[in-house]
Formats: structure tokens, C-alpha cells, sequence
């Protein structure tokens, strides 16, 4: 069958790469114009996949604009998957592909719909999280008939780097699995229950902000749950931004007001919490820790 992907990240790329691998014939790739945007968290080029494949890469900032739904229309998919990409398609869209359009979510579906669900998985505590593999069938986020599901257990010192990476290799094994079912017409397509489903709401870099009121131990998981890939928790030192991207919590008498600096190590600065201290171990700019003098005042 003739496969068209839709996406701007590496879990897409991944993904695109292992459907060919898998049987399918994957005819063009459709993506954002270059160059990378480092604001967009995972972006990558699919110039190079694209030529490897032997696919038609169109590049697009609106996959529902007429141009582009022209664009896939020419090149006569049988399936089309739209992984890492922002927008939501419509019917005009969905309408392109004989055999249907599908999805992924890094989250066990019906449960956590919706965005940033990387991040809201460390922050909510969770210890197991998961890949869908589901079917687009309307312009409604996440809700179309499950295909299949991968579990992603969450360690209790995760980071977003680490469990991206756990993510990005659980729906490469939905897509060698699936994909084979799909193009023979035998993958099962099993309805969502409305009645489990819960959402996560956006996040922007601005709500990675800290706030030292908060426990030593929370603002761990803030830090973790926000490191690479994606923007970083982050506060200032006067008015210079911090974005803190390694630390860990540690027992700190009370007495002093949060988001003190209280003392200096070889391994980074300790700053007071609203209950413990947090040692920021790596932050940006990198050289902000040899400015930061005890007693100084972050936030």
C-alpha cells in the first residue's frame, strides 16, 4: 500500500523509516519548511528519509490548506499517519486516504488525551504511561478507535530525555507490528470508552517557571519532567533567565527564605526551598553558577 506521513519530529522520522522497513511504500512525507525551529521541540529535517525512501516530500505549515490536501491527493494514499505534528486534520484531509488515517499519542488512550504528555506524565507521579497507535476519523484530538497500545513503565528518577527516548521506541514497535496488519486489512480497530477519558492540558515554555515556595521534592520532578528535549524549567537571577536542566533535591534546615542561595559545591549551587534545598546542577547560561554568590536571591 501506498503510505504518506505526516510530521515535524524525530518519533515521526523513527516511525516513517520503520513503516518501510515493515512493507510499506511510503510515497511522500510531509513536513514543515527549514530551517529547524528551536522553539519546536524534536523538529528534524526529512529531506535525506525522503530521498532514501524514494518519497515526495512536501513541505507545508498547514496540512488542511487546499494546496496541501492537493499536494497528498497526487499522490494517491492508500494510508496516511500523522505523528508529531501540531495541528488537528480535517475532513477534507481524512477523506484523502482509501484505507484510513491514523495517529499516535504517547499516552495510554482513552486515559490523558491532549498536549504535553511527556511532561505531564513525570509531573502527575505516573509510573506507567504508553503508546496508542489509533485511527483519525474526525477532527476530534485523540478519540478515534484504538488499534493498539505499547506500556512505557516510568522509573522514579525519569526525565523527559530518558522516557522521550522510551516513547519515541515504543511507537517504532507499534509501527513494525501494526503496519503489516494494516496494509493486509487485518489490524483491529477496538472504539474508545468515553467514560475513561481524561485530558492534559497545553503547556508553554512560560509555565516552566519555578517557584521556590514549592517543595525541594516537587520542583525534582519540575525539573526533570521539562529537561531536553523540550524548553526547560527555568528562574532568574536579577534579570538574568536560568533555565536549570539537572538538579536534585536535598535536606535543608528551615530559617531561610526560599530561593536563597545557601551554599556552594563542587557539584553546583544549593538553593533553599519552600521545604529543602534544591543543588542546580546544570543550568543555561552555564556559567551563571560561578556568578551566583551565597546568599544571592533567585526567582
Amino acid at each position: 500500500m501506498r503510505l504518506v506521513w505526516v510530521s515535524f519530529d524525530v518519533m515521526g522520522r523513527r516511525c516513517a523509516e520503520a513503516s518501510a522497513e515493515a512493507g510499506g511504500d511510503v510515497v511522500g512525507i510531509a513536513t514543515l519548511p527549514g530551517p529547524i525551529d528551536p522553539a519546536r521541540s524534536g523538529q528534524c529535517a526529512f529531506d535525506d528519509v525522503a530521498e532514501r525512501l524514494g518519497a515526495q516530500l512536501v513541505e507545508t505549515v498547514d496540512i488542511n490548506a487546499e494546496e496541501s490536501i492537493a499536494a497528498v491527493r497526487a499522490l494517491r494514499p492508500d494510508l496516511i499517519f500523522v505523528v508529531g505534528w501540531s495541528q488537528l486534520v480535517r475532513d477534507p484531509f481524512i477523506a484523502l486516504a482509501t484505507e484510513g488515517v491514523f495517529g499516535m499519542h504517547p499516552t495510554l488512550l482513552p486515559r490523558h488525551r491532549g498536549r504535553a504528555p511527556i511532561p505531564w506524565a513525570i509531573l502527575s507521579g505516573l509510573a506507567k504511561t504508553g503508546v496508542t497507535l489509533f485511527e483519525i476519523v474526525d477532527a476530534t484530538a485523540d478519540s478515534g478507535p484504538i488499534v493498539g497500545q505499547q506500556d512505557v513503565d516510568i522509573a522514579a528518577d525519569e526525565t523527559a530525555t530518558s522516557l522521550f527516548e522510551k516513547v519515541s521506541e515504543a511507537h517504532v514497535q507499534l509501527i513494525r507490528t501494526f503496519v503489516p496488519q494494516l496494509i493486509a486489512r487485518t489490524a483491529p480497530r477496538v472504539a474508545q470508552d468515553p467514560r475513561q477519558a481524561s485530558s492534559w492540558p497545553k503547556r508553554t515554555p512560560a509555565d516552566g517557571v519555578i517557584d521556590w515556595d514549592t517543595r525541594a521534592s516537587y520542583l525534582h520532578d519540575w525539573v526533570r519532567a521539562q529537561t531536553r528535549p523540550y524548553p526547560g524549567a527555568f528562574t532568574y537571577a536579577g534579570d538574568e533567565r536560568l533555565v536549570v536542566w539537572r538538579a536534585r533535591p536535598i535536606d535543608l534546615d528551615g530559617g531561610v527564605s526560599a530561593g536563597t542561595v545557601v551554599e556552594r559545591r563542587a557539584e553546583g549551587v544549593v538553593v533553599a526551598c519552600g521545604e529543602g534545598g534544591l543543588l542546580l546542577e546544570e543550568v543555561e547560561p552555564e556559567a551563571a553558577l560561578d556568578r551566583l554568590p551565597v546568599g544571592a536571591r533567585l526567582g
